[in-house]
């Protein structure tokens, strides 16, 4: 039998190992203890920012033993949890996390004008406008509070989660803008010869002086008895110094003359064409000048020029609804062919012919007294216009028929006259071109001369119908 003390030896070994099996137990759990923890407890609103949850023990990394699930909704601020739950050997833990999606992000300002922004020195600034813009709030620009220091404008905004942004505008108390110098009337001007020049005046308005048009400074002379070309100069200086020009040419012309030479100016219309290779070769042939009132250039508008032949302005498009519905449109029609000569032959007509002529009718179903103001308006731009007095009527009825064609021209020839022939070389037409050597040689058989037209050339025109 044991005795007592051998009986409390034992238990005293027992409670020891026991102890040390309770120790080591609770020192494994606690090696083997999951500790979670999340980086942030805020994220920005609608963007890329996240949370990030690590999972750990002191032995290793666990983050592959948990799930994380979350009720964030990143395009509504407000405060939303983070679930996470451990799934480790014999741990089932699960931990909660607070978090709250806020707005991060300024505003935005936007100035609407000039910065810096030059100002009269003599006026006060007039607010130009500004736009304010967030993410979350949108159109905030009712919030936006301006403030003047200095020779600076401060626009300063808040959203609703207190994030503040600020713009400066720089206001410049000085005129660097030059005044508006307006030439009233054309500044380019054809009067003729022993007329009398009438300035039709001027007008200068500066944005900080107003109406300066008393110190505008005229220079220059127009001797209307000398053919030339003059300059008049128009200059004009504001209270800061700032200065304006402007010119007007004025072009002395002879007057030209109404009456006959006898001599035959062979005019086409309306081409170039394919025909227009085949009269030109014609006039080669029989050693003859013509004209060419064009709707284009081309390879045979710069023939015909090479060759020594006159280059006229007829239409681009021949629309009369387009070209006399208003002034404008006619210019840009006639502008139109204008360039189109000029990239082939390097030169700006000024003989042009209207379509239908000048006496046309046709007008007046578009634009009522649109020729009476167009005949005065080509003429200011230096152009010189040119109808006829001899119609071979290749447009009319007699187009196909060149014996008629024919008759129509060598009827209406006169050696008391000048004879400015109407025909065509568009397309339509070969009557004419089988017409054309017959009429050159009954001309030369009966003592006529042919010439293109040149500023020396008689004008023949018709009346203005409308």
């Amino acid at each position: 039998m044991k005795s007592d003390m051998e009986v409390d030896n034992m238990k005293f070994k027992k409670t020891i190992i026991i102890s040390i099996v309770i120790s080591v137990i609770l020192l494994i759990c606690s090696l083997l203890l999951p500790n979670i923890n999340i980086d942030k407890d805020t994220i920005g609103y609608n963007g890329n920012d996240t949370y990030n949850i690590k999972a750990y023990n002191t032995i290793r990394d666990i983050n592959k033993y948990i799930k994380i699930s979350d009720n964030i909704d990143k395009k509504m601020l407000g405060n939303y949890q983070v679930t996470v739950k451990v799934r480790y050997l014999f741990y089932r833990y699960n931990k909660v996390f607070d978090i709250k999606v806020v707005d991060k992000v300024k505003p935005e300002v936007e100035l609407k004008g000039n910065n810096p922004s030059y100002v009269c020195p003599n006026k006060d600034y007039d607010e130009e406008g500004y736009t304010a813009s967030d993410d979350y709030d949108g159109d905030i620009t009712d919030k936006v509070n301006i403030e003047k220091n200095g020779n600076f404008i401060i626009y300063s905004v808040k959203d609703s989660s207190g994030n503040k942004n600020e713009i400066r505008r720089s206001i410049i108390f000085e005129d660097k803008e030059e005044p508006s110098l307006t030439l009233i009337g054309d500044d380019n001007i054809v009067i003729y010869k022993n007329s009398k020049y009438i300035e039709k005046g001027y007008t200068a308005i500066d944005k900080c002086d107003g109406d300066i048009t008393d110190k505008v400074i005229v220079t220059g002379t127009v001797d209307t008895n000398k053919v030339g070309t003059y300059t008049i100069n128009y200059k004009v200086v504001d209270n800061s110094g700032n200065e304006a020009s402007a010119d007007r040419k004025i072009t002395v012309r002879e007057r030209p003359s109404y009456y006959g030479n006898g001599s035959i100016y062979l005019t086409f219309d309306d081409g170039p064409s394919y025909l227009t290779k085949e009269i030109l070769d014609i006039l080669d042939e029989e050693g003859i000048k013509a004209t060419f009132f064009v709707t284009s250039g081309g390879e045979y508008v710069k023939r015909a020029y090479n060759s020594g032949h006159t280059i006229a302005l007829h239409t681009s498009s021949h629309k009369y609804s387009y070209v006399y519905s208003s002034e404008e449109n006619y210019f840009n029609d006639l502008n139109t062919v204008s360039d189109s000569v000029y990239n082939s032959i390097g030169i700006r007509c000024k003989f042009i012919r209207f379509p239908g002529g000048s006496s046309n009718t046709i007008s007046r179903n578009y634009n009522k007294g649109i020729m009476s103001r167009l005949v005065n308006a080509v003429t200011n731009k230096g152009y010189v216009y040119f109808d006829w007095n001899v119609d071979s009527n290749d447009a009319g009825g007699d187009g196909n028929n060149s014996n008629k064609i024919y008759n129509n021209v060598i009827n209406g020839l006169s050696h008391n006259k000048t004879n400015i022939v109407l025909m065509h070389d568009s397309a339509n037409h070969r009557g004419t071109v089988n017409a054309l050597r017959d009429i050159i040689r009954y001309g030369k058989d009966n003592g006529y001369s042919f010439k293109a037209i040149t500023n020396d050339t008689p004008v023949v025109r018709h009346g203005v119908n409308n």
